[in-house]
């Protein structure tokens, strides 16, 4: 796993705030409560692309699993205990989150300055590490065919080793989700399209052709 940087990052998935399907109701951006992608949601991205799952019954609440559907490993189906963990790089997920619910109730609604920090332990390596979460304020964002308002948020990884990384994010509580991104080489992703089923490019092949997600059957970028 790619030390600290999430190629991806859609916000805690807590049950006990809302039902997985909610969309954000509030047209105050101030107190819209968090919300999360439905099932079957496909989220195409400037090079990737991902599937939202079901959640089983049973899940624990900060469960989160989707397919990647194109870029970032694909094909590949992943697990994970939060949603700020969300694409936490290739491999297989060996952090394991200390922090409790508590947390992640308090983080909404978002507003300027409001923090998160996350404590987490790589199972494998011992390797301690501090995540903490920084509401920077509203920005407008190109996203999904039109300007969305969106909370920019600073991530800052602090390891026991004394090394550290950063990335930031851009979630949308209209769509649930992170608007866009920063990867690992500080370049901005943006969300360029968000289908459910039925829509009629929903079925259509996807892959990363230089650097751009594309549709397979016509060899056509996605916009």
């Amino acid at each position: 796993m790619g030390r600290g940087w999430i190629r991806i990052a859609v916000l805690a998935a807590l049950s006990t705030l809302v039902s997985p399907s909610a969309r954000a109701q509030s047209d105050d951006l101030y107190s819209a409560p968090y919300c999360e992608p439905s099932a079957g949601t496909r989220l195409l991205y400037t090079n990737r692309a991902y599937e939202i799952e079901q959640k089983a019954i049973d899940a624990p609440p900060l469960y989160y699993s989707y397919r990647i559907l194109a870029g970032a490993g694909a094909p590949r189906r992943v697990e994970r205990r939060s949603q700020l963990l969300f694409d936490d790089g290739v491999n297989a997920d060996h952090w394991k989150v200390e922090t409790g619910s508590d947390a992640f109730r308090a983080f909404w609604p978002l507003e300027p300055n409001k923090q998160l920090t996350l404590g987490r332990i790589d199972r494998t390596t011992g390797m301690h590490a501090t995540v903490s979460f920084m509401v920077l304020g509203l920005d407008a964002v190109e996203a999904d065919g039109r300007s969305i308002q969106s909370w920019k948020i600073r991530r800052l990884d602090r390891y026991s080793d004394g090394s550290t990384s950063f990335q930031f994010l851009w979630y949308a509580p209209e769509l649930c989700t992170l608007s866009a991104f920063t990867d690992s080489h500080h370049r901005t992703i943006r969300l360029l399209r968000v289908l459910k089923p039925g829509d009629p490019d929903y079925g259509r092949a996807l892959e990363v052709r230089k650097r751009r997600l594309t549709f397979t059957d016509k060899n056509v970028p996605v916009e």
